[in-house]
């Protein structure tokens, strides 16, 4: 798979949206740039386990307010009320 990217004034490159999807890869993602003989290989900075589960259980539990309800019924429960 050739894609051809181009540098602009900055000498920014574009990676295309095929790429990125393939890839997973989202704006400030950090990639590793590797010099081997005339080629410069991108890949993928590996994510920290701390960052792969950032957000993992987000939503789960639909805000504080649900949480406190939830536990007050745990409670009562637990009383025989």
């Amino acid at each position: 798979m050739d894609t051809v990217v181009r540098l602009n004034q900055k000498s920014q490159i574009v990676i295309s949206k095929k790429i990125r999807k393939l890839l997973g890869l989202k704006p400030g993602d950090e990639l590793a740039a590797i010099v081997e003989g005339e080629k410069i290989i991108l890949r993928p900075k590996p994510r920290s386990a701390t960052e792969r589960l950032r957000g993992l259980g987000k939503g789960t539990w639909g805000g504080r307010r649900k949480i406190d309800t939830y536990i007050d019924k745990l409670r009562d429960e637990w009383r025989g009320t």
